[in-house]
């Protein structure tokens, strides 16, 4: 790890030592938004779990299930994800007075950046980490079940052992945009199937469609009124 790895990690500590959830640590779950809560055994994220998001879309639905708990009072970290903006982040239903943003870490800081986040950080929204050893995981596993906190990664499939996998994956498994008609109008929401796995509880698996994003930019439950194609002018 570099020097300037180490230095990103302690200032993380140092701030995360302000904050203060608003959610009970000594609750075994952290709420889920109710469109999501059939992908989830007991409807719920249970604390000290890894979860992994995969497939088109992986980033828009690692943020909606991060909008529970964050919404629920929860303390929420983007870590490695300059692509999200603070509007997005907003629109995903994210309590922006309750967010860290930390940028792309250094290479071989990403281990000890997620760590010095475990425990004041309710859930932890991260990407990369495809480089993480085996044994820099076991140890995050070891530290999130300790403390509580929960790890979401990003695209970080086929980065792990089995032995050190994901306690949840959720892969969007088929993706189609709306609002389109003969190349005009703009894109409204985006309809996606979903598919959980897991170990333990989660392994039977489960699929759900929703749009993600809505035409307000939050996750919406299939069902809806239909949004009707707008025409250019």
């Amino acid at each position: 790890m570099t020097s300037s790895g180490s230095e990103a990690a302690a200032i993380i500590a140092q701030a995360t030592r302000l904050v203060s959830p608003l959610v009970p640590a000594h609750e075994q779950t952290l709420p889920v938004l109710p469109v999501l809560e059939a992908l989830l055994p007991g409807a719920a994220i249970r604390r000290g779990s890894t979860v992994e998001v995969q497939g088109p879309g992986a980033t828009s639905l690692a943020l909606a299930l991060a909008a529970g708990p964050s919404a629920a009072g929860s303390w929420t970290a983007l870590v490695g994800m300059p692509s999200v903006g603070l509007m997005a982040a907003g629109e995903a239903g994210l309590a922006l007075n309750r967010l860290f943003v930390v940028g792309p870490p250094t290479p071989g800081s990403w281990a000890s950046i997620v760590a010095a986040l475990i425990g004041s950080v309710d859930v932890i929204v991260a990407a990369g980490g495809r480089r993480c050893g085996d044994g820099d995981l076991r140890r995050l596993t070891a530290r999130l079940r300790e403390r509580g906190s929960v790890l979401v990664r990003v695209g970080a499939s086929g980065s792990a052992s089995r032995s050190v996998g994901a306690d949840v994956r959720l892969q969007v498994v088929a993706s189609e945009w709306e609002g389109l008609g003969d190349g005009h109008g703009i894109l409204r929401r985006r309809r996606v199937e979903v598919r959980a796995d897991g170990r333990g509880a989660s392994a039977s698996p489960r699929s759900s469609e929703l749009f993600l994003p809505g035409p307000t930019g939050a996750p919406q439950p299939v069902g809806l009124a239909p949004v009707a194609k707008l025409r250019g002018v």
